[in-house]
């Protein structure tokens, strides 16, 4: 039986194997502590770092800064937009690590919409322009919550140069089927003729005009994915059964999974076709 918060984090940062999932619950069904506050954040700051969630003993990265995401879904707050966005700035790659923080995205999205949605269009305005191709993708999930005032804006990025990421923005946008998407659609599709861009404004372009009989609307993952976080996960114990790293275990995505990156669409007909 745990007792305090303190011997909940010293759970989750030292478990090797298994789900901790009495930790995890004790820490969602407590008040929201700057303790707890700053346990997150650091978790998020620190999801890839080598050094910070390392076992010496077993000589593996522990997977501490899931569990905390996991954690996370009962302690929103504002305090999470920026540590969050910088687990997409990385080069490293854990698929559960990144279907996670997409959930989030759009947790964090739904009950902030206008703060949030505007911290994630100037990371994706910042990453642009770096010209950089990190997977920055993974917060385009709060799109699904932009008010009508921030569209100009999120318009106005499809003509920016040098975005790795626009045909998944574009998908995303699609999946909207706003009016005024159609029309801006219609309005660059040019500058992008002989370029697979082209083939996704085309389809959206179709969509949107009600040519498409078999299109399926995208949804928002938060909204898809099981909210009861154990129904979620327990599919997934196999990954967490042996003292060898989850991070390091093929653990990937289902190919009829929802597609991380947010799209709505399943795994298979989105981000691994692309990578094909």
């Amino acid at each position: 039986m745990i007792q305090s918060t303190e011997q909940a984090f010293e759970i989750l940062d030292t478990q090797v194997k298994g789900i901790p999932y009495e930790a995890i619950d004790f820490l969602r069904n407590q008040e929201n502590t700057k303790e707890l506050t700053k346990k997150l954040v650091f978790a998020f700051k620190n999801a890839y770092n080598g050094e910070a969630y390392y076992s010496d003993e077993h000589r593996i990265m522990l997977p501490a800064p899931l569990w905390y995401c996991i954690v996370a879904e009962k302690h929103l707050s504002e305090e999470l937009f920026e540590p969050l966005l910088d687990m997409f700035s990385v080069e490293e790659d854990w698929d559960l690590m990144n279907e996670q923080a997409v959930y989030l995205v759009g947790l964090l999205a739904r009950k902030f919409p206008k703060e949030f949605v505007g911290k994630v269009l100037d990371f994706i305005e910042e990453n642009i322009k770096s010209d950089t191709k990190k997977p920055y993708l993974y917060c385009f999930e709060a799109l699904y919550y932009a008010s009508d005032e921030k569209f100009d804006r999120i318009h106005s990025i499809l003509e920016k140069d040098n975005f790795h990421w626009l045909d998944h923005y574009i998908r995303v946008l699609g999946d909207l089927q706003r009016a005024d998407t159609l029309q801006k659609f219609k309005e660059i599709l040019s500058k992008f003729e002989g370029k697979h861009t082209a083939v996704e404004l085309k389809y959206y372009i179709d969509v949107m005009e009600g040519k498409v009989s078999d299109f399926q609307t995208g949804t928002a993952f938060c909204e898809m994915r099981d909210p009861e976080w154990k129904n979620h996960y327990q599919h997934l114990e196999y990954i967490f059964a042996s003292s060898e790293s989850p991070i390091e275990q093929s653990g990937k995505i289902n190919r009829n999974d929802a597609c991380p990156c947010g799209s709505g669409k399943k795994y298979k007909q989105c981000c691994l076709k692309n990578q094909a």
